[in-house]
């Protein structure tokens, strides 16, 4: 049976409909899911990952990670004059200048702690010489009497009264050392306690002995979290409020065996040249410490969140994804802060822009303390 053509040409014209009409469903559908894709969303563990091509992401400077070399400091404390050493003609022990009228006080109490450590350690010697002498002339008598006994010429009770003073020359002998001994710990050890309270009144007592004339001693306190970047030996750099237009070079002489209970501080002993008579007891400075010229990592401030009692960075992990890194941070330059740990050259992070994304990472940081339990969200555009 033949089909009519009216009838053909209608089901043509029924087919194209639906085929418009799928077609127009597909990308309505395509459209709604796209439009569902959150802008921004966690990925991973510490992983953010944001939609390639939106707003957000252009608001964002990414940046490539190079390395300067720079001479700036490390760590910048506050520091102060603690004692001062002038030229002059008087013992040194006598011109030694302080910051304070306790510091002086003690200062002057341990150096009559060493003299009398030292007027013990030679009594001590002295007593150890003449009870020796002493024993040995005392045998000498008795192995004397020893031989004249056993010839008959002399008494054996001249022998045993030698023999008992003998006993009594070694036990007085033993007696006088030992007090002698005593003494000389005491002295030593009220010279330890005086040169601890030296440390705690701000000043290393082994640059007061081996300071020359015509120097300052600076003190400066540095946090417990920062003292990982200060070394003996290291380059510094002062500043002085009363002489603002003057920079003074100096390198650290010493570090305090232990920290500040109170402050959890560790001090930084260092010397100033002072021959041309700048510097008094007492004047404060802002201390650059670790002024040594070095290859540094340097990115935007702006690029660099804060959470907790952290720093940390996003580093690009591949298109669309920000790996959350920690990082060790130093001082800033301008609009730029060295990094001291965590990024290396050539790698690309996310500068000016960052802060955008500082909810979602405060979230994933979260989300660890929590057990790493990640809900799924996002913001939609």
């Amino acid at each position: 049976m033949m089909t009519p053509p009216s009838f053909r040409r209608h089901c043509t014209g029924l087919s194209f409909f639906f085929l418009l009409f799928s077609l127009a469903s597909w990308a309505e559908t395509k459209t709604e899911n796209v439009a569902s894709a959150p802008v921004v969303e966690l990925a991973g563990t510490r992983l953010i990952r944001v939609k390639s091509g939106s707003l957000l992401e252009q608001k964002f400077n990414i940046t490539t990670v190079k390395k300067e070399r720079i001479n700036t400091p490390l760590l910048v404390v506050t520091g102060a004059v603690v004692a001062r050493l002038p030229i002059g003609s008087a013992p040194k022990e006598d011109r030694w200048q302080f910051n304070s009228i306790e510091l002086s006080g003690v200062y002057a109490d341990w150096q009559r702690a060493q003299v009398e450590k030292d007027f013990n350690a030679k009594r001590l010697e002295k007593i150890r010489e003449l009870t020796s002498a002493q024993y040995h002339s005392q045998k000498l008598a008795v192995d004397r009497l020893r031989k004249l006994v056993a010839t008959g010429t002399e008494a054996i009770r001249d022998l045993t009264a030698a023999e008992a003073t003998l006993m009594e020359v070694q036990l007085g002998g033993q007696k006088d050392v030992y007090e002698a001994e005593t003494a000389l710990t005491v002295a030593s050890r009220s010279r330890a306690a005086l040169e601890r309270k030296l440390l705690q009144e701000g000043v290393d007592p082994l640059l007061l002995e081996s300071s020359a004339p015509g120097v300052s001693l600076v003190m400066a306190d540095v946090p417990e979290l920062r003292i990982s970047l200060v070394s003996v030996g290291q380059a510094c750099a002062a500043r002085f409020y009363g002489l603002p237009d003057q920079v003074f070079a100096g390198k650290v002489r010493s570090l305090a065996p232990t920290l500040s209970a109170e402050r959890h501080t560790l001090r930084v002993f260092f010397e100033l040249n002072d021959k041309a008579d700048q510097f008094k007891p007492g004047m404060y400075a802002e201390i650059g410490l670790g002024t040594d010229p070095r290859d540094a990592v340097m990115i935007p401030t702006d690029g660099v969140l804060h959470s907790g009692n952290a720093d940390y960075v996003l580093i690009g992990a591949q298109d669309g994804l920000w790996r959350i890194t920690q990082v060790d941070v130093g001082e800033s330059i301008d609009d730029r802060i060295e990094i001291l740990k965590g990024l290396r050259e050539g790698e690309r992070i996310i500068g000016n822009g960052a802060i955008l994304l500082k909810p979602m990472l405060v979230q994933a940081l979260q989300n660890e303390e929590v057990g790493g339990q990640r809900p799924h969200f996002g913001t939609k555009p």
